[in-house]
């Protein structure tokens, strides 16, 4: 039986994790059953190759001859499949790409799917975004012919009719081990990337609390009172004096390969995004985690005008003077907290990694200093992540789960 040939557009510049989530799935497919290309930004092609995949990158912001470029592609390459990393992000790309879900339906006659790494229909496609903006975004997962979620972040169980659910393996498959500590200070590992400083709704709020995060986190892990080494990776280096038993090292870009090994190697890996695809791979890698969120609204401005600001919160007068008003998030800076109540309720993922809200400074502390000097609660969470990558192992295997999913594709499964 000949190959299926599955070509996907990870078409995103401002984050590489949907690409990430899609080509995790496309490294786990059997090369001897499936051929597999990726349709994607110029910018973001080295990053797919370093992934040892076949990238096609198309070579402008002329929406016209992209689309050219893109009808010549199809029509050497003949897929069986087009799968879109992200169905939003192609839609949002179509202004310098050309493409679009309704496009791919109506020019293509080729089976359509996309991933839906948060069950945006279990949210009714309700998006609130920080500060309290809600955003229905249309129904584009409606035209595909199949879904593919990934676990994590979505449950490690079967699904309805036409959306499969597979495993994430982030590049390994390796028991879930503790980290083993070295000699020297405590590594703690950070990244974000260029979409944490996009304020999408112009909100002032969004504005203040992506000012003052990256010294709310230096002030926090300076408030350990010991020697750290933190490894920073991102598009800006923090641009304030940092702490003298912090060791920052700063580094803009590394290739996929580089970027697991670096994660892997910290005793502990900070971030404020709920559904970080780095935070996954530190999951499943046995890398101790904290998620800093937000559960509920800070009036600052007015505890300050009415000198009620409490104790707790007096350090934030230094770490964070322009802060007058926090709302509630669980992807900082965007918010997303009631859109991801669906897919993390219930949800065995939440419990692999320890979660506090980042004004509440005594949880903070408890938290990071549990994770790197803990052995009973890193064992503790070492164990729930054992279970949960057995849990992962008992998914089908994406090769099996697309012929199951019985798709009208040329060479069989229909």
């Amino acid at each position: 039986m000949s190959r299926r040939r599955l070509l996907f557009l990870g078409l995103g510049h401002l984050s590489n994790g949907d690409v990430s989530i899609a080509a995790d799935f496309a490294r786990q497919l059997p090369a001897d059953r499936f051929e597999i290309g990726f349709v994607t930004a110029a910018s973001v092609a080295s990053y797919v190759r370093g992934m040892g995949l076949t990238v096609y990158p198309l070579p402008s912001q002329d929406p016209q001859r992209n689309l050219k470029v893109f009808d010549e592609l199809v029509a050497a390459l003949r897929p069986d499949l087009l799968v879109a990393a992200d169905a939003f992000t192609l839609d949002y790309s179509t202004a310098w790409s050309g493409l679009s879900m309704s496009l791919l339906r109506q020019r293509y006659d080729i089976a359509l799917a996309s991933f839906d790494q948060y069950d945006y229909p279990a949210a009714d496609y309700v998006v609130d975004f920080y500060g309290g903006h809600h955003t229905r975004f249309p129904r584009l997962l409606e035209a595909c012919d199949l879904l593919i979620r990934n676990s994590p972040l979505n449950r490690p169980a079967p699904s309805e009719p036409g959306v499969i659910v597979t495993r994430m393996v982030c590049g390994g498959e390796a028991p879930m081990l503790v980290t083993p500590r070295r000699t020297g200070p405590p590594t703690v590992f950070i990244t974000n990337s260029r979409w944490e400083y996009v304020n999408v709704v112009r909100s002032p709020g969004m504005a203040q609390l992506m000012r003052a995060m990256p010294r709310i986190l230096h002030d926090h892990l300076a408030a350990l009172g010991r020697p750290l080494r933190v490894v920073h990776v991102g598009p800006a280096r923090w641009d304030f004096p940092v702490a003298e038993r912090i060791e920052y090292e700063y580094v803009p870009k590394l290739s996929p390969p580089q970027f697991h090994a670096r994660l892997t190697a910290a005793d502990l890996f900070v971030t404020g995004n709920a559904v970080s695809v780095t935070l996954t791979q530190a999951v499943l890698a046995g890398v101790p985690s904290l998620l800093l969120n937000n559960r509920k609204i800070l009036d600052l401005a007015r505890l300050r005008g009415t000198g009620s600001l409490p104790a707790g919160l007096a350090w934030l007068e230094h770490s964070a003077p322009g802060l007058g008003i926090a709302y509630p998030y669980r992807v900082f800076p965007w918010g997303w907290h009631t859109f991801l109540s669906p897919v993390l309720a219930d949800n065995p993922y939440v419990d692999c990694f320890l979660t506090a809200g980042v004004f509440e400074r005594g949880k903070v502390l408890r938290a990071m200093h549990e994770l790197l000097d803990d052995a009973t609660v890193r064992t503790r969470l070492a164990d729930r992540q054992a279970v949960l990558l057995r849990s992962l192992a008992g998914l089908t295997p994406p090769g099996d789960a697309l012929d199951a999913a019985k798709l009208d594709l040329p060479g069989g499964g229909s």
